[in-house]
């Protein structure tokens, strides 16, 4: 086998035993992904996973790569790569802008995180960046399993990384979360909302990814410090939330005398999967989304 072949060689096939295995409830981790975390060094991010409902990844690669990842990501925003995102600074389908960021998405210690959040065969659900200036606004408390109605699944349906590129603090617009509220297993209230109890900021190094699961409530504080927080944002989902047939070849003229209905039923109403990223259509068809899914 060529050296090429091997590199694109899979993991072997499972036998009938693993197929008919009980399933593994979340934070269960088989022998494998148990000395993986431990060889990476990842045991209290898991934990804090588990317990509070995010954490932090540190020293997520070499010292120096975060300088590289926000050089990149200004230039991206600067050139108008992707799509600029709805209320802030940034773009949304980066996956294949630049080097770097493959790279940052299929880092180890990231992965072995999703693996434990998502379980194998996880996939890249959405690669953004984001530019909070000094004034830049806050964002609300949410759960970003917001097209999955409450109350939450046991297992996690999505995981993600916000890489600081900066220091990360409340003056700097940091990332609030309200700890043990993956807990609840539902989004939160309007009240809640406003009110925003037990909300903390998160702190860190640059260089440093807060990782939180989809279930717990989070959001950001507005930049009252000068410059600029330049984050990366990486999500990951489980794989089972996809079609068995995709019918992306069917273009408007096709759909030209269907229904309304026929619309929904391909997914064309909806923010996702979309080609243009999460924001491509604006605010109306991704709202449309949080509120179908909560019936």
């Amino acid at each position: 086998m060529s050296e090429a072949a091997e590199t694109r060689a899979g993991p072997p096939e499972p036998s009938l035993e693993d197929l008919m295995a009980p399933t593994r409830q979340p934070f269960d981790l088989d022998e494998a992904l148990r000395a993986k975390v431990d060889a990476l060094g990842l045991g209290g991010t898991i934990r804090s996973l588990k317990e509070e409902g995010y954490g932090y990844v540190h020293e997520v690669a070499e010292p120096g790569i975060e300088i590289r990842v926000r050089e990149t990501l200004l230039g991206l925003c600067a050139e108008g790569e992707g799509v600029r995102s709805v209320g802030s600074a940034g773009a949304n389908m980066l996956l294949d802008k630049d080097p770097i960021i493959a790279e940052v998405v299929l880092n180890p210690k990231l992965l072995a995180v999703v693996e434990v959040m998502c379980g194998k065969g996880a996939m890249i659900s959405q690669v953004a960046a984001s530019v909070k200036p000094e004034g830049g606004a806050a964002a609300g408390l949410h759960a970003d399993q917001n097209w999955t109605p409450a109350p939450f699944p046991v297992h996690n349906q999505l995981v993600t990384f916000c890489w600081a590129t900066d220091a990360y603090d409340k003056a700097n617009g940091s990332t609030k979360v309200v700890p043990k509220s993956h807990l609840l297993a539902r989004h939160p209230t309007m009240e809640e909302i406003r009110e925003e109890p037990g909300a903390i900021a998160t702190e860190c190094p640059a260089g440093t990814a807060v990782v939180w699961g989809g279930s717990i409530w989070h959001g950001s504080y507005p930049r009252s410090a000068p410059g600029e927080r330049v984050v990366l944002h990486v999500t990951y989902s489980r794989l089972a939330l996809r079609p068995v047939e995709c019918y992306d070849h069917l273009g408007e003229d096709w759909l030209a005398d269907k229904p309304y209905e026929m619309r929904v039923l391909l997914g064309r109403e909806d923010f996702l999967n979309t080609t243009e990223g999460a924001f491509g259509g604006g605010a109306e068809p991704l709202m449309r989304t949080f509120a179908w899914a909560k019936t």
